[in-house]
């Protein structure tokens, strides 16, 4: 369990790959300053979507040095005490020894976390050079607008617009001072004087830089934690109503700890945490399991301090776009299936945007008897996930259960539910299967037959079914298209050999290879030359095997031609449509065990060749695969007065008249083995179905993903306690091999 929630926080966070600096087009000017005065959502003037490039030729600044600038005109307020700067991160270095020491970086060589880089600047830094910052790979900006009720930067009109002239994606951020008014009248003045957004793609949501304070009243700005808290929750909650995004914290994990007690409710605001001298953000604040933006040194390549964004470009623009994807996480342990009493899920979750709140947590069970619905609350003891997600608590745990109706499938889906104002929406944890029946107390042992493609599959089934030589016949068959192909499922399997598949022109080596080792006695191609070649044929031939082509006029005549040939005395026949091929494939190894070829029919009306074969060939009873939309009431009707004895075989699905072709032919605890192959991919249950017709085992069809209950009962019925996959994890998946139940 710990190993699992180790890989799941690291994977939480991992970021992608850097973003390289996007190539000028046209040199550009830096951009004139704007109004001295910020209107209250800044935005400049043209369109809003438009990407200034940087000037090709523009050089780097020289990285400032290592005490402020002396601006004209700012910062003020006794050049910000005397120096001690006020701008974001400024306090750290002195107060926060744990998130500021070894702070200049000349780049982020030396980061183990990867991302997109930015900067962020104030009153101190004049005359940026916009371009040349793009150049050197910085994508994004935020900028002090405000301080207080009683500051604001006369650099910040030129910086914000400066730096979308040049392509930037920016924002402005307050320092706060919450021993000088509430944070509700900050967030006003803040939003009047900057700190406006707007869903442009290009304009980062408003950003609260708090931090320790810087007028000698403690660390905490001489707040209670209670304090804190309710300052910061009022900051924030009324500049989400002016401006309809959830502006961005800044602090560090060591003064949100201490200030806010540890509050962990603030996860649905965006976290750029500082911490400098490290390769990793370390340790974060309560609230967050995951960081969106980190100041990782206060001087560097970039003017102002060095930053980077958890994620790639097209997220930035997503996250300046107002989305703060932060769904609830969680786990799904398991599922516990007692024969007899119960069937019991367990796992954890919570939701990152309020760490302390509960998540509710809906199980949709399916079991044989039916399928329902719980909601849970996720807030049992799980001392794990509070080890692993520091401030999250160990109160998150959830198990439910539901009691045994049956042998079969047992299958249940989690979905973690955001709590409400997460607009992120909920969290899929996933489905798990349990199976149980006398037979197999948990799903049948599987062997997968998987070759790189069909050729290679066909050849793996072929050496499974066959593993000595010296075959009565090999059958071989387009891996192209299924109509010549459907026919030589039966035959191959009435006359206990293989179906190996060719191209159209070129036997495949894996072919050739399998046959030689197979030594058949003859080989029968099925279809003519525009199915399979002259050529292809001629590679044939040269094993020095007898070749027989049998091939009609159409996909009907080649089945009729192909049951003439390996069933010359049948007295019955099975019937499929040719215009599929589904319930062929499930018919194919059921009419081998019952001497039976199977026969494609047009479906609409009783056709004069399959007509004068069955009547030709003295048979006295027809089998139709499938229901009246594929093989109609007129055929049938036909079929009965032309003096054939006609039953049916048709389910509502194709697994359905699987199910019941199996039925029809296996008694009950009759097949310890059975095949399972895809009902969507006839070219594995093509060749699975002659292999299992061979060696009178069922052929079993399951989806992709799942397997239908009909097919998960036929398991439980037939006493099967072993299976043959056959086709790789992209025709059916894992969950297949332990029969997941489809939902």
């Amino acid at each position: 369990m710990k190993t699992g929630l180790a890989v799941l926080a690291a994977a939480i966070l991992t970021a992608v790959a850097v973003v390289p600096a996007v190539p000028a087009t046209a040199a550009e000017a830096p951009a004139a300053a704007a109004s001295a005065t910020p209107s209250p959502t800044p935005s400049p003037s043209g369109s809003s979507t438009a990407t200034p490039a940087p000037s090709p030729s523009a050089t780097p600044s020289a990285s400032p040095s290592a005490g402020p600038q002396a601006p004209a005109g700012d910062p003020s307020l006794t050049e910000m005490n005397a120096a001690r700067n006020h701008t974001m991160g400024s306090t750290i270095p002195s107060s926060d020894p744990a998130s500021g020491s070894g702070s200049t970086s000349t780049f982020k060589a030396s980061l183990a976390v990867s991302g997109v880089l930015g900067q962020d600047v104030s009153g101190w830094q004049t005359g940026v050079n916009w371009p040349a910052q793009y150049a050197a790979g910085s994508r994004f900006a935020y900028i002090k607008a405000s301080e207080g009720t009683y500051y604001t930067s006369s650099q910040f009109a030129s910086q914000y617009n400066g730096s979308y002239a040049a392509g930037f994606i920016r924002g402005a951020y307050h320092f706060a001072t919450p021993n000088t008014t509430d944070g509700a009248t900050q967030a006003r003045f803040f939003y009047a004087n900057g700190g406006g957004w707007s869903p442009d793609g290009r304009t980062l949501p408003p950003l609260l830089d708090i931090e320790y304070a810087t007028d000698g009243s403690g660390t905490c700005w001489g707040l209670t934690t209670g304090q804190m808290t309710q300052w910061i929750s009022d900051f924030v909650n009324t500049l989400r109503s002016l401006t309809g995004v959830n502006p961005a914290i800044y602090s560090t994990a060591n003064w949100w700890n201490q200030c806010t007690g540890s509050s962990n409710t603030f996860g649905a605001y965006p976290l750029f945490v500082a911490r400098y001298g490290t390769s990793t953000p370390g340790a974060l604040p309560a609230s967050w399991v995951d960081w969106t933006m980190w100041q990782f040194a206060d001087a560097g390549t970039f003017a102002g301090d060095q930053d980077i964004f958890n994620g790639t470009q097209t997220q930035l623009i997503q996250f300046a776009l107002g989305a703060q994807n932060h769904p609830p996480i969680g786990v799904y342990d398991g599922t516990t299936l007692t024969s007899g009493t119960s069937f019991s899920v367990a796992g954890w979750a919570f939701d990152q945007t309020n760490l302390a709140a509960t998540v509710q947590v809906q199980i949709t069970w399916s079991t044989p008897g039916g399928v329902s619905t719980t909601t849970v609350a996720a807030n049992g003891s799980r001392p794990d996930v509070g080890a692993a997600y520091p401030g999250v608590g160990n109160a998150h745990g959830f198990t439910a259960s539901i009691p045994w109706s049956g042998n079969g499938q047992y299958g249940a889906c989690v979905t973690a539910l955001a709590i409400p104002g997460d607009q992120a929406g909920n969290a899929d944890l996933g489905c798990k299967t349990s199976f149980f029946s006398p037979a197999s107390a948990t799903a049948p042992t599987a062997e997968r037959l998987a070759g790189s493609d069909r050729f290679g599959t066909a050849v793996l089934v072929s050496q499974h079914a066959f593993p000595n030589p010296g075959v009565p016949v090999a059958y071989v068959a387009s891996g192209l298209d299924f109509p010549d192909a459907l026919a030589a499922s039966a035959a191959a399997a009435k006359q206990h050999g293989p179906v190996l598949l060719s191209q159209a022109s070129v036997v495949p080596a894996a072919t050739i290879t399998e046959l030689q080792r197979l030594q058949p006695a003859k080989i029968v191609l099925v279809g003519g030359p525009n199915a399979i070649t002259d050529s292809a044929m001629a590679q044939l031939t040269a094993l020095g095997v007898p070749v027989v082509r049998i091939g009609g006029v159409d996909r009907y005549d080649t089945s009729r031609l192909v049951a003439s040939y390996a069933f010359p005395s049948a007295n019955g026949a099975y019937v499929a449509a040719g215009t599929g091929f589904v319930d062929a494939l499930s018919a194919a190894p059921v009419a081998a065990k019952s001497g039976r070829p199977l026969i494609l029919v047009a479906g609409g009306q009783l056709d004069a060749g399959t007509s004068a074969y069955l009547t030709g060939h003295s048979l006295t009873n027809v089998t139709i695969v499938g229901g009246t939309f594929v093989i109609s009431p007129g055929w049938q009707s036909q079929a009965t007065a032309a003096g054939l004895t006609v039953n049916r075989i048709g389910g509502g699905d194709r697994f359905g008249t699987n199910a019941l072709l199996v039925e029809s032919a296996f008694g009950a605890n009759s097949a310890p083995n059975a095949y399972l192959a895809s009902g969507a991919n006839w070219v594995d249950a093509l060749v699975a179905g002659a292999a299992a017709g061979s060696t009178a085992h069922p052929l079993l069809l399951a989806n992709t993903w799942c397997v239908p209950r009909v097919i998960g009962d036929e398991f439980v019925r037939l006493g099967t306690s072993s299976m043959e996959i056959a086709g790789g994890v992209n025709a059916l998946t894992s969950d297949v091999a332990s029969l997941g139940v489809c939902f």
